[in-house]
């Protein structure tokens, strides 16, 4: 053999060996591009239900981004009712009337006093309650 040969030879060697390195990195980029689809069809597929199951308090929030507030109000109705609940919870407490016949009205009565302790609009309707049918004297 002369050297023409081998050298012939080898290239052709060699050329064998990048076109089956060029096939192996063709099939790993084809392959990392159909991963890369597949995750991107479940992410997208994900954030689609996702919207659909909106829990209800979610749901409650996304409306009540739209709603307007009144902030002199709210602040005014949680300043006032801190007093007016520690006036109607001293006056209405259920151990006041344990001998009373309407005791377990008046449990009732302190339960939604305390449930509404924040809301201020219900705590003066309580309030008229407790004067009006159980003449408690609120001071």
């Amino acid at each position: 053999m002369n050297l023409l040969q081998i050298l012939s030879d080898t290239s052709k060697i060699s050329n064998v060996t990048l076109d089956r390195n060029s096939l192996v990195s063709a099939f790993w980029k084809y392959a990392a591009i159909s991963e890369l689809l597949i995750i991107s069809f479940f992410v997208i597929l994900y954030f689609k239900t996702r919207e659909k199951k909106l829990t209800s308090i979610e749901a409650q929030l996304k409306n009540s981004k739209n709603n307007k507030v009144n902030m002199d109000d709210l602040m005014l109705s949680i300043n006032n009712s801190r007093n007016l609940y520690k006036l109607l919870s001293k006056n209405c407490h259920p151990d006041r009337f344990i001998n009373s016949t309407s005791h377990s009205e008046v449990e009732l009565l302190f339960q939604k006093i305390t449930e509404n302790k924040r809301n201020f609009q219900e705590l003066v309707k309580l309030k008229e309650i407790a004067i009006n049918q159980f003449n408690i004297k609120i001071e």
